[in-house]
């Protein structure tokens, strides 16, 4: 019994050295864990789980836990049904340990060279609406995005060029049971619009070649409608330049049978207000369309007209903005 009790009080004594021994086998199993191959499991896993929606690959799975505890995936591959590919050369995901012990998603995701640019997306929980239902904060700072690569991502018919920035705080029932509010703020830096037939439901449609050294919007959606506070259109070296004003309603809804969401657009008003020089005005002949809202100037002409409609399946109301 004594020998019993001596050896119970020299493993106590040791109690740190065995601490020592556990933290270091579980930092060496943490990292040495081959991650790089959980590739076609988590791919195969997320498939499952979307009834084969969604299919991610991805080259190297990453884990940290200091500073923050987050996963790291390089040159990710998202592919979606009926969509082009989504590919990002990095994505981090870092969740907060508070959202997983409250079971309310929240957390951090960014990703790099996403669209050529950067993009970090962070949730977490926000305040009630007025009716007492939850909303989750959804902020976006979008960087250097690559009109090309977003136009193709769309499939427009048109080429674009130019980067684009994004900054955007929204509050969001992930439900919709009722409608979010947000504040967007989009910068387009050098924008180019080559020139380029497109079919309108007037026929065929000669667009100009068009190049702006930025435009930029500021705007507001709430209860349903998006108001654009500030819409700044070119510079005073530009060909075109001026301002646009407005609200277009625009309702968000979720399809509880396939989980899918719908964005709705609704009635709108636009207020425009351009300079344009008669360089432009020379090159571009359908121009002559809109002499009842022109007034020369001396360096060209300037158009002011309030553009109003239903939807956007029939050709605007236009009438002269004083």
């Amino acid at each position: 019994m004594e020998q019993l009790k001596k050896n119970f009080v020299y493993l106590y004594r040791q109690k740190f050295k065995f601490v020592i021994v556990l933290l270091s086998t579980a930092v060496f199993i943490f990292v040495l864990f081959p991650f790089g191959d959980l590739s076609d499991l988590v791919s195969g896993q997320i498939s499952k789980a979307t009834n084969n929606q969604v299919y991610v690959q991805f080259e190297n799975l990453r884990m940290s836990l200091i500073p923050d505890t987050g996963v790291a995936l390089d040159e990710v591959s998202v592919d979606l049904q009926g969509l082009p590919s989504l590919k990002a050369q990095e994505l981090v995901l870092t969740p907060s340990l508070s959202s997983l012990l409250t079971q309310k998603p929240a957390g951090t995701v960014t990703a790099k060279g996403f669209l050529k640019g950067s993009v970090e997306v962070s949730l977490k929980s926000g305040s009630k609406s007025d009716n007492g239902v939850e909303r989750q904060k959804i902020s976006l700072i979008a960087k250097r995005l690559s009109l090309n690569e977003i136009r193709e991502l769309a499939q427009l018919p048109v080429i674009l060029k130019g980067n684009l920035d994004i900054t955007s705080s929204a509050l969001v029932d992930l439900n919709f049971k009722e409608q979010p509010d947000m504040d967007l703020v989009l910068k387009v830096d050098r924008f180019e619009f080559p020139a380029a037939t497109v079919q309108s439901m007037m026929g065929p449609l000669m667009l100009p070649e068009l190049k702006l050294t930025a435009v930029e919007l500021k705007g507001r959606l709430s209860a349903g409608k998006f108001v654009i506070e500030e819409g700044l259109i070119g510079k005073e070296s530009d060909e075109i330049r001026g301002t646009v004003k407005g609200n277009i309603g625009l309702q968000f809804r979720r399809d509880e049978a396939s989980g899918t969401f719908q964005t709705l657009p609704g009635a709108y008003s636009f207020d425009v207000d351009l300079r344009v020089k008669k360089s432009f005005q020379d090159r571009v002949t359908m121009l002559s369309l809109l002499d009842s809202y022109k007034t020369p100037t001396p360096e060209g002409a300037r158009f002011k007209m309030r553009l109003t409609g239903q939807s956007f399946q029939a050709p605007p109301d236009m009438n002269p903005l004083r």
